[in-house]
């Protein structure tokens, strides 16, 4: 069975997230090393690619190097996911990830009909010809590790609603055993 990790609110309400370790291993390894003990902080409402909730402050190692593994442009409800400093290396804060979490539908992802095919190479902000290529549909990709379980997505949908319309608010995380 895969590995889980729980979602708690302050004001009521938990869901379940499966670990995505075959399309994400190393995101999924330290996300799980994090969670060694829980961990809090909290949640805000955004809509940069679609309905999310999102914290910028995921704790990691400071001089750790996040693989891009698993890019997504635009997530699906239940999506989960964090922001590798590769790809938003102008607003990265050393020993954190941008953490979200995609709902209602998330974001209709247009690169199917517009024929676009993002990269997967790593970007080390060195290369001209990367830099250069880099479009609007690869300015702001995240590693998806997660994929909150089909049971707990209506759930889901409710709590992050409630921080859309009512603001800010507190979450704890953890490993998950049944």
């Amino acid at each position: 069975m895969a590995k889980q990790i729980l979602f708690q609110f302050e004001k009521g309400g938990s869901f379940v997230v499966e670990l995505l370790e075959d399309k994400a291993p190393e995101t999924c390894r330290v996300i799980w090393e994090a969670l060694e003990q829980p961990w809090s902080e909290k949640f805000i409402h955004t809509g940069m690619c679609g309905w999310m909730v999102e914290t910028p402050y995921f704790p990691v190692p400071e001089d750790y190097v996040l693989p891009n593994e698993n890019l997504i442009f635009a997530p699906q409800a239940g999506d989960v996911a964090v922001v590798a400093p590769a790809e938003w290396r102008e607003n990265s804060i050393k020993g954190y990830l941008p953490l979200f979490i995609a709902h209602n539908g998330g974001c209709s992802p247009l690169t199917h009909l517009l024929g676009i095919e993002l990269s997967e190479e790593p970007d080390n902000g060195e290369n001209f010809n990367w830099l250069f290529h880099k479009n609007m549909w690869e300015t702001c990709r995240a590693n998806v590790f997660g994929r909150v379980i089909e049971h707990d997505m209506h759930y889901m949908n409710q709590l992050c609603g409630r921080i859309r319309w009512h603001g800010i608010e507190g979450f704890t995380v953890s490993r998950y055993a049944e």
